[in-house]
């Protein structure tokens, strides 16, 4: 055998493996969607991460942020005990909706022991400016990348206090990933998929299209639908659109 064939074959082989590797931690919905139809007017919102679960909740600018905060004032912080918000750079707004959301909640924190669990407000790359040029994307891109990935192995929580880091033992890592649309999600739930392959997490992805995407879903949609655990739209001819989307009804008002 020559060098040059058993090179072709190893790497045939690496490839196969790696194949392998991604099939297995590619989520399987078929036997989890809904048999039944639910009214729109039910305004049911399935989300039920286990108790004293950790979310990291990705928001965009304007109307995804926005959509969002609807989204999750139906979800108990009893249950979404540990919060972390991800905004892009210069997304003020967002980084302002988070602080004005969570000050809504206090006084119904949840407590371990005798320390009072709050959020992280985390800041990183922005994948994609409007207008910009697709020559420069892919290295936003990388960088935005690269800052989730310091997110998920919790980079910031080294520079926190003895009393902050002991509400985050055990939960740097997020149970859940909560999204709807900004390019910044796409990179997030790559990174998430990157610790997948290696072991290293076991996070679930919920996506939730934007309630102005009636007929067409968005970009980040079509490129998150293979890899959401539960992907979810707003309107029913989306989800006879795409199969393996769901529909269950109108989740923000």
């Amino acid at each position: 055998m020559s060098f040059i064939t058993a090179v072709a074959l190893s790497l045939l082989l690496v490839l196969l493996l790696v194949s392998l590797r991604i099939y297995t931690i590619l989520p399987d919905r078929s036997s989890t969607l809904p048999k039944t139809s639910i009214l729109q007017s039910d305004r049911i919102v399935e989300l039920t991460p286990p108790s004293t679960s950790h979310a990291l909740i990705i928001l965009g600018s304007g109307g995804h942020t926005a959509e969002m905060f609807s989204l999750l004032s139906s979800i108990s912080p009893d249950i979404l005990t540990h919060r972390t918000y991800v905004f892009s750079t210069g997304d003020i707004h967002s980084a302002k909706s988070a602080r004005a959301f969570e000050n809504s909640l206090v006084g119904r924190f949840t407590k371990k022991g005798n320390e009072r669990v709050g959020y992280r407000l985390l800041e990183i790359p922005r994948a994609r400016r409007v207008r910009q040029s697709w020559v420069s994307t892919p290295w936003s891109c990388l960088m935005c990348l690269v800052g989730c990935l310091d997110v998920l192995r919790g980079v910031d929580l080294k520079g926190m206090t003895e009393e902050m880091k002991g509400c985050w033992v055990g939960r740097g890592v997020p149970d859940v990933v909560i999204c709807n649309g900004p390019a910044t999600a796409v990179m997030m739930v790559l990174a998430c998929y990157i610790y997948k392959f290696f072991g290293r997490c076991s996070t679930r992805i919920i996506y939730v299209e934007s309630f102005a995407r009636v007929t067409t879903m968005s970009l980040s949609g079509k490129l998150l639908l293979p890899f959401a655990h539960r992907f979810l739209v707003q309107w029913p001819q989306l989800a006879e659109k795409y199969p393996s989307a769901e529909h269950l009804g109108f989740l923000v008002s």
